[in-house]
């Protein structure tokens, strides 16, 4: 095959053959014209590009590279590549949820080249959308679950998703605790005062069955699919793994005032019925939300030292912990409502 490259990252010769395989099923090697890289302005923990590749009929194709050899936080960075490169490739690739498509990777640690060459998904984030958006991404999770449930295989083909055990909860928690200490020990007391009890939850929500969980089903990291029907699209699957419904759902509810978590938790519910799938609706159910929202507020608190969290930050990631344990360990009912923010 030749082709002219132009762009303002050179088409390395093992971009060349990646590429070739994307597009040799439908077009044909010989059909590719040219190949051009440039940056995306989608980058965030990881650099990532958009490959043009122009047809001899003149059409072109995009495809979206992201380079996982570098990450702005290096913590788990093997793991995380390794297993996103692997959910793509093993898992979503016929599971039938609207993910983007898989076309092909690198994994050389020689040259600490790892690319992940997937479908470029036009569209927007759900973050800019308007909440009718954001139910939809709540229905996404009802019928992915549906999906699963039906083909449990799907929870056993990649054996980089691990699931979310009491353990892992639990050393969260701990490393939330440790976070704070760092800040001030009053900070860590307040931490431990609010988790008294939270042993015996965390034990509840790691005995949920499983299904599939994106890990961070945050409004940033789900597209919605530009189209005559516009679909939700989840991208960034490093954090993917096997764990309890409603823990992507307490990361989407995030910050929503009681009555639009409410709406959002209702669609999921009609989503997953509406495929086959019953999902609890009783007060356990919310409590297993709360406690997954819970976990929540302690992940990001477990990472306030290694980021440099500021201590006027920490001190609210503290107050968030106490509210969220309140309600997910029933001290109170929980913020008043309002007290969230809506978008």
């Amino acid at each position: 095959m030749s082709t002219q490259t132009r762009a303002d990252h050179a088409v390395t010769d093992d971009l060349r053959p990646l590429v070739t395989s994307a597009v040799r099923a439908e077009y044909g090697p010989a059909a590719i014209q040219t190949v051009d890289r440039a940056r995306s302005p989608l980058s965030s923990s990881y650099p990532v590009e958009v490959v043009t590749v122009g047809l001899v009929d003149g059409r072109c194709l995009r495809l979206f590279l992201k380079d996982l050899s570098t990450r702005r936080y290096d913590r788990d960075l093997a793991e995380r590549r390794s297993r996103e490169i692997a959910v793509y490739r093993d898992l979503l690739a016929d599971a039938d949820l609207d993910t983007a498509r898989y076309h092909g990777s690198v994994e050389d640690p020689g040259r600490n080249r790892f690319w992940l060459l997937i479908e470029y998904v036009e569209g927007t984030r759900v973050r800019y959308e308007p909440f009718d958006v954001w139910v939809q991404a709540a229905a996404w999770l009802g019928r992915m679950q549906a999906q699963v449930a039906a083909r449990p295989e799907l929870l056993t083909r990649c054996g980089l998703v691990k699931p979310l055990t009491e353990d892992f909860f639990l050393a969260t928690a701990a490393a939330a605790e440790q976070s704070a200490a760092a800040y001030a020990p009053e900070l860590a007391k307040r931490v431990g005062r609010a988790l008294d009890g939270y042993a015996e939850l965390a034990a509840r929500v790691a005995a949920q069955p499983p299904t599939l969980v994106h890990g961070c089903y945050r409004p940033h990291n789900i597209l919605l699919r530009a189209g005559v029907e516009p679909r939700i699209c989840p991208v960034d699957w490093e954090a993917a793994a096997v764990g309890p419904a409603q823990y992507d759902l307490a990361y989407l509810s995030d910050g929503f005032d009681d009555r639009r978590r409410r709406q959002l938790v209702a669609a999921y519910r009609r989503a997953a019925a509406d495929h086959g799938l019953r999902v609890p609706e009783d007060d356990a159910a919310d409590v297993l939300l709360d406690g997954c929202d819970l976990h929540k507020n302690l992940k990001t608190l477990a990472k306030a030292v290694d980021r440099e969290f500021r201590r006027d930050g920490v001190e609210k990631l503290v107050a968030m912990v106490e509210d969220a344990a309140a309600r997910a360990l029933g001290r109170r009912e929980g913020p008043a409502a309002g007290s969230r923010r809506v978008p």
